[in-house]
């Protein structure tokens, strides 16, 4: 596939915070985190869309210390990357994509295979549209778009190149929902292999759920990285974290959804 062109206004200061949305999210979770941030933090913020309305574009214009970005991606778009999918793979480590895709269409009650396709490009493009921008000149702090921030934002007071959360255990991982960029040029190699890996995989119709987590945690040097205190992704919601990520099915959470709208508006 040829990804979409994009439109809008760079960010242009030393520091700022990036989240992307495609339009259902911006209606669940964009104006509430925006809003957090402005009350809580005050940082300057980035936001990307896929995809998104008039009204949505109009209510960004009007809120402080926001530049966006957006992008169309018509359904029709994945049409070749289906496909791949139209038969089970016998290659093992594609089979287990292909049932990683399958599980996540089950759980989103998505209609068609073409919308997982378009989740899955927007987890990825959210990374090569934030490569697109990003310069040395800035650094970037960047979070899932459903999550609340409570506290000042403070990690940019850092001299390490990137700050990210790994978890340990049975199933090791970088988590892509905090990410700290610093304006350093390993910083920028970094985003910049992760960004062409990505465009890569879309380029060639190569799409299954959970790709950008894979290729990030293939892009992160073990050894170039600073462990990202869980207080800046915290899935567990604590009193005192700085910001609350709503992984999963605690989108839905009680104790998160009250908190969501006290940001509503």
């Amino acid at each position: 596939m040829l990804l979409p062109e994009f439109n809008g206004t760079m960010p242009t200061a030393d520091f700022f915070i990036y989240t992307a949305c495609d339009s259902v999210y911006f209606d669940n979770f964009a104006i509430p985190l925006l809003n957090s941030i402005q009350v809580n933090s005050g940082n300057a913020v980035h936001l990307h869309i896929f995809n998104p309305r008039p009204d949505q574009l109009e209510l960004c214009y009007a809120h402080t210390n926001l530049t966006v970005t957006w992008e169309t991606v018509p359904l029709s778009l994945f049409t070749c990357a289906s496909q791949v999918w139209d038969n089970i793979p016998t290659n093992e480590s594609m089979a287990g994509q292909y049932r990683r895709t399958l599980n996540a269409m089950s759980k989103g009650h998505d209609k068609t295979i073409l919308e997982r396709m378009q989740k899955i490009y927007f987890a990825c493009a959210r990374f090569i549209r934030l490569q697109s921008i990003f310069t040395a000149s800035s650094a970037v702090f960047s979070i899932d778009v459903d999550a609340i921030v409570r506290k000042v934002i403070d990690v940019y007071n850092t001299e390490h190149d990137v700050l990210i959360h790994r978890v340990t255990g049975k199933d090791p991982r970088f988590l892509a929902g905090g990410i700290y960029f610093n304006n350093s040029l390993l910083s920028l190699s970094i985003l910049s292999e992760y960004a062409s890996q990505l465009m890569l995989s879309l380029t060639t119709d190569y799409l299954y759920w959970g790709l950008d987590q894979d290729l990030l945690n293939s892009v992160i040097p073990m050894d170039k990285y600073v462990q990202l205190p869980k207080q800046y992704i915290d899935w567990d919601m604590a009193d005192d974290s700085v910001v609350w990520t709503a992984k999963g099915t605690r989108k839905d959470s009680t104790k998160f959804v009250a908190e969501r709208d006290r940001y509503k508006s």
